[in-house]
């Protein structure tokens, strides 16, 4: 058993790669060149308009030293600003600006483009059993870090 879960695992690894491979990686605007960690980190403060460097670390599982290096290139490049918290004037908040929307949802768009040219070669019903298996698997394993976290 344990080592066919290792050949299943060594390929899932190599699927990977190859979704990677369809270019869902860097996106540009401008002359921002964007990794996907800043990427993600553009998302998260599209989504949480308003955190804070902790909030995005405990939502990003990154150290908030990690998540400043961060913020403060995606400022650089005019994708998010920073504004001080009324309730609290010693913190900051973050938002993005309207470049950052744009390329937040420019990006997104992309990534739909490519997953609806991933499913498009699956029928209806296969593209659902796709969905629900890696739905079913994404929760166990979040399920299984979640009680590993609490150890």
């Amino acid at each position: 058993m344990s080592d066919e879960l290792t050949q299943k695992g060594e390929r899932f690894l190599q699927l990977m790669n190859r979704l990677r491979k369809l270019g869902l990686g860097n996106a540009t605007s401008g002359n921002a060149q964007i990794s996907p960690a800043q990427m993600s980190l553009l998302d998260w403060i599209t989504a949480s308009q308003g955190c804070g460097v902790q909030d995005i670390a405990d939502g990003l599982k990154l150290t908030p030293p990690t998540v400043s290096v961060g913020v403060r290139r995606l400022e650089e490049a005019g994708l998010i600003k920073r504004e001080s918290n009324p309730q609290d004037k010693r913190s900051v908040q973050f938002f993005p600006t309207k470049r950052g929307q744009a390329l937040q949802r420019q990006f997104q768009d992309a990534h739909r483009n490519k997953f609806r040219l991933l499913l498009a070669g699956l029928t209806s019903q296969e593209q659902e059993t796709f969905l629900e298996l890696l739905e079913k698997a994404l929760q166990v394993a979040e399920s299984k870090q979640y009680i590993q976290r609490k150890k």
